[in-house]
């Protein structure tokens, strides 16, 4: 008889031991699968948080310690070739008369004076990326952000459009603030013309206001544009500028390599970094990072203990089923059967159960999925929502805990199969190595 004949024939006459070994293997194969599903997504969320928030450094002329070399186009491009940066934003800010339009009322409203129609313009060569949205102080609700490619564009409050009845496509002109100008320089100022892309709600104001708040400092009257329009605008002054007053932010593909990025940044050896300050940030990867790191730390953990101590516990069950099975050890050996033959047996035996309890378990963790995932995500990240509780939990930053595919019934398995070999290694061989006439002392 084959050694398939023959390991089939001891499992169906010994349905006892076979059931409760199927019951152990079950036990263990659901527990392994659930952690090591949980596991595999919190890794996998993991690699989408880094890629969907990244991390971002600004680069900004420390004009508080006496630089005076601002951030300029060429910096930029120099910056961007450094790899491993996936995106920038440089950043301006002007002040502008709005020509016909009317501001959230400030201080200059109660004085009569016109700076009540001069408001705070942000020009961006990308608003999605600065960080009023970046950080979702700020939201857009309609029409689109401002990207590099866009001319004369610009972004409006919620408030700001609907006091002027203002909607996505509708235009309006502004003009610099030539109040301190020499009076050469106010003739050349000008109005100019930006049509509305987008429209924002402000989600979290960043700074206490009041009436007694100049209007230019009210978020309600911030107005976002594209770099081009600033640019062109500035040329009311008499030249071109090519530099970010207000510096650029600049994002890296993984915010794990942020510190080093920003070290290779600082050997450019074209530009005195004592000018210029940089601020790093990753705060938003690692705020939603904090409960996946900890559950794939926890659930790993959980994996190798349940491994040893199954390891350990089968290993012990099957010694003791083994005195049973010396007689039939001994007539094997005696028969000339080899010891890497009846040890194939042992093992064949085992894992036809252990495929069973893998169908078993694979069946019972799809139909508690459900119950596990609420448990889980309940208990890691209801504790993260609490301390932000201004944020909104996103699904990439929440994922979905229990997802149980090839990938992870092939880790199983894997594991399974390994502590199927070392337990029944162990006792199969406490007894095979034993001679001949050793086993048949055993048997008398």
């Amino acid at each position: 008889m084959s050694v398939f004949g023959r390991a089939w024939l001891y499992l169906s006459r010994n349905k006892g031991k076979s059931g409760i070994l199927l019951t152990l293997l079950v036990v263990i194969s659901t527990l392994v699968l659930l952690c090591v599903s949980i596991g595999n997504a919190a890794n996998t969320s993991l690699a989408v948080l880094r890629e969907r928030l990244g991390g971002y450094f600004l680069v900004k002329n420390d004009i508080q310690n006496g630089g005076f070399l601002y951030v300029n186009d060429q910096m930029v491009e120099d910056i961007m070739e450094c790899g491993e940066i996936k995106a920038y934003n440089g950043m301006d800010i002007r002040y502008f008369y709005v020509e016909n339009l009317t501001l959230a009322p400030g201080r200059f409203t109660g004085e009569g004076d016109k700076k009540a129609n001069m408001t705070r313009v942000l020009g961006n060569s990308d608003t999605s990326l600065n960080e009023y949205f970046v950080l979702e102080y700020y939201a857009l609700k309609e029409g689109r952000h401002i990207t590099p490619e866009d001319q004369n564009k610009a972004l409006i409050s919620e408030g700001f459009a609907g006091r002027n009845q203002l909607s996505v496509g509708d235009t309006f002109t502004m003009r610099l603030d030539e109040d301190r100008l020499p009076d050469e320089i106010k003739e050349n100022i000008t109005s100019h013309e930006v049509e509305v892309a987008g429209i924002f709600s402000i989600e979290a104001a960043l700074g206490a206001q009041s009436a007694n708040s100049a209007e230019c400092d009210i978020e309600e009257n911030f107005i976002f544009t594209d770099t081009e329009f600033i640019r062109n605008a500035c040329e009311d002054y008499g030249y071109r500028m090519d530099q970010y007053v207000e510096g650029a932010t600049f994002f890296v593909k993984d915010p794990k390599d942020l510190n080093r990025v920003v070290e290779q940044v600082q050997e450019l050896s074209d530009y005195n970094w004592e000018e210029y300050i940089i601020t790093k940030n990753n705060k938003t990867y690692e705020d939603s990072a904090v409960p996946l790191e900890r559950l794939s730390g926890i659930v790993s953990m959980m994996v190798f203990v349940i491994a040893a101590i199954s390891a350990v516990m089968l290993s012990l069950i099957l010694f003791l089923w083994m005195r049973d099975r010396v007689h039939e050890i001994g007539i094997y050996l005696s028969i000339g059967k080899k010891r890497t033959e009846i040890l194939g047996q042992h093992i064949l035996e085992n894992l036809t159960v252990a495929i069973l309890s893998f169908v078993l378990a694979w069946g019972i963790c799809m139909a508690a999925s459900g119950a596990v995932e609420q448990t889980v995500g309940a208990a890691f990240f209801e504790e993260e929502e609490k301390k932000t509780p201004e944020r909104e939990v996103e699904e990439a930053e929440v994922p979905k805990l229990v997802q149980i595919g090839l990938i992870e019934i092939a880790e199983v398995a894997g594991i399974g199969g390994m502590i199927i070999l070392i337990s029944t290694g162990i006792s199969s061989g406490l007894v095979l190595r034993m001679k001949p006439r050793e086993v048949l002392s055993l048997m008398s």
